[in-house]
């Protein structure tokens, strides 16, 4: 009889914990793991994208953030066309030809994308020495040698030449180096100018005194008026040492993005993840403090998912 009660209690438990443990296989099969496509190891996409998977993943338990190593942008919103990511950073400019199937997307047709959140500012300044004495604005650059960059720098930079009135091929003395190479160039005096990051110029400034090239505003509002990926960004005083004046800047800009047929609910979480925990961010990546929920909400050429904007609208946030 002992031994009967013995055998039926085990039997209780065991179907106890047998429930226990499909309970939690169940919870684990619910969580929904989504790669993010950001940039190459180093890559300042990848900086941004990895603190945010980890934010978005201390807030949503039900979801999974993997932020994954690829060549940036480009290859990003064909991952997203190929349904081989669930979420990207991207430069706002190349997810604009993405969305109009244009320039490099002419051959693989429109990206059916649409914006998460806007993520930090990406502006790229004009630095010159502060003993260059006959720079002053960004037409002066005419008969100097100048700092282009290649890749996504190099196509941004030889834009904004463009509309300043600069023909690359006849106005200046162009150089195409990689984009660390941008600041060493400068610093050595075998370039007069150069189009940093910001992370480059605060290179250039632990050795060097340097003056910035800001923009003029008139000409500012007009170049994202007929470029609208593009946007507005200052530098504050003394951001950069012995920069003790306001830096205008376009803004390259950097978005999270999600395919089209994201579920809305889905988007919901993950813009109210992002925006509430921008501290969290910032904690892992300082530059991260530059962002703001109404910065994380405004718009830069790329349509928003219906998702995010249902969340902006109940934070007060969307205009």
């Amino acid at each position: 009889m002992c031994k009967k009660r013995l055998n039926k209690q085990f039997f209780v438990l065991s179907i106890f914990a047998l429930s226990f443990a499909l309970a939690g296989a169940g919870t684990a099969l619910a969580v929904e793991q989504l790669s993010m496509g950001t940039s190459s190891v180093g890559g300042f996409f990848y900086n941004v994208g990895a603190p945010v998977a980890q934010c978005i993943n201390k807030a949503l338990p039900e979801v999974n953030v993997t932020a994954e190593f690829t060549e940036g942008s480009t290859e990003n919103l064909r991952l997203i066309q190929q349904n081989k990511m669930q979420l990207a950073t991207i430069s706002p400019m190349v997810g604009w030809f993405a969305g109009k199937g244009i320039n490099m997307f002419k051959k693989s047709g429109p990206v059916n994308f649409r914006v998460v959140v806007r993520l930090l500012p990406n502006g790229n300044v004009w630095t010159t020495l502060k003993k260059n004495k006959t720079i002053k604005t960004i037409r002066d650059f005419k008969g100097h040698r100048v700092g282009i960059g290649t890749g996504g720098i190099g196509v941004v930079s030889r834009l904004q030449l463009s509309y300043h009135g600069i023909d690359v091929k006849k106005d200046i003395k162009p150089f195409f180096p990689a984009t660390g190479e941008l600041a060493t160039l400068l610093k050595d005096g075998k370039i007069d100018v150069s189009f940093l990051t910001e992370g480059l110029a605060k290179m250039v400034t632990a050795t060097h005194e340097i003056k910035m090239i800001s923009w003029d505003e008139e000409d500012r509002k007009k170049y994202i008026g007929e470029k609208p990926y593009f946007g507005a960004f200052n530098y504050k005083p003394n951001h950069f040492k012995g920069v003790d004046y306001e830096v205008k800047t376009i803004d390259n800009g950097i978005q999270l993005i999600t395919h089209a047929d994201m579920p809305d609910e889905l988007v919901y979480k993950l813009a109210k993840a992002v925006i509430e925990n921008i501290d969290c961010i910032s904690n892992i990546f300082a530059p991260a403090k530059a962002l703001s929920p109404q910065w994380c909400a405004s718009k830069l050429g790329n349509p928003f998912h219906p998702g995010a904007i249902k969340y902006f609208k109940e934070a007060g946030l969307w205009k």
